[in-house]
């Protein structure tokens, strides 16, 4: 399941239902002004000094960071819901209002579905 409002996703991660926060990733498309800083390029890794960057962070436009984790309680027919220290409360206004948004569709398709895996859901 993948259920997107502006930042604000829900999927199916590493076994678990996750909300996360998507935000611009700083090192996307620059991969050379690193080398040219004299970055070495090793393996998986750029290192300077005790630095080190795996190279994926150079690939992709975004990056996220788990906001809350989602777990389908057959008991009470419900999702209990983890946040991830204070993330929640550093959501800007309109952010947790799109947070509470992905919650309510993303609630009610692990419900419908249970405890199986729900197929991926664009908005």
């Amino acid at each position: 399941m993948r259920i997107r409002i502006n930042q604000i996703e829900c999927r199916f991660s590493q076994g678990r239902y996750e909300i996360v926060k998507w935000y611009p990733n700083s090192y996307y498309g620059k991969e050379q002004e690193y080398v040219d800083k004299g970055w070495e390029v090793g393996e998986d890794f750029y290192r300077l000094n005790n630095t080190s960057i795996h190279k994926n962070c150079f690939k992709n436009p975004e990056s996220c960071y788990t906001v809350a984790t989602l777990r389908y309680d057959d008991g009470e027919g419900c999702c209990d819901m983890h946040t991830i220290g204070s993330r929640l409360l550093d959501l800007s206004k309109s952010e947790r209002v799109d947070f509470f948004a992905v919650y309510e569709y993303a609630e009610d398709r692990i419900r419908e579905e249970g405890l199986d895996r729900p197929e991926e859901v664009e908005f």
